[in-house]
């Protein structure tokens, strides 16, 4: 699926392979990418940019990324309007998705074509 508008999305993943293919898939699809690797450079890009969806790791190094949303909501009342896309490892996927109100939780590992699909759904719907 091709965007049909300008998307900005933000990448908050730890693995620095993997927010380089995401850049690279996102851009083939003529999709913006904003890269951090920890919550604390996510946030300060956050503070400048209202992405139209946010590509999110739970698992990052200096804060469990369910903090990081519910930070960031706290501080930006425009921010539930925003699509959080999940990645991760955990099982427990159904009660990531409730927790964050995520528009979609793609388990480790997954299907490059599924992420990118389920962005562009949850910002063009």
């Amino acid at each position: 699926m091709t965007a049909k508008r300008e998307i900005q999305v933000l990448v908050v993943d730890d693995d620095p392979a993997l927010c380089e293919l995401l850049r690279t898939t996102f851009e083939l699809e003529g999709i913006r990418v904003l890269e951090a690797q920890h919550v604390i450079e996510a946030e300060r890009i956050l503070i400048g940019v209202r992405p139209d969806a946010i590509v999110l790791d739970i698992g990052l190094p200096d804060y469990d990324g369910t903090q990081f949303v519910a930070r960031w909501r706290e501080r930006r009342p425009d921010a539930s309007e925003v699509p959080i896309v999940v990645v991760s490892g955990r099982s427990d996927r159904r009660e990531i998705a409730g927790l964050l109100g995520a528009a979609y939780v793609c388990g480790k590992p997954f299907e490059i074509d599924e992420l990118v699909d389920q962005v562009e759904r949850a910002v063009l719907n």
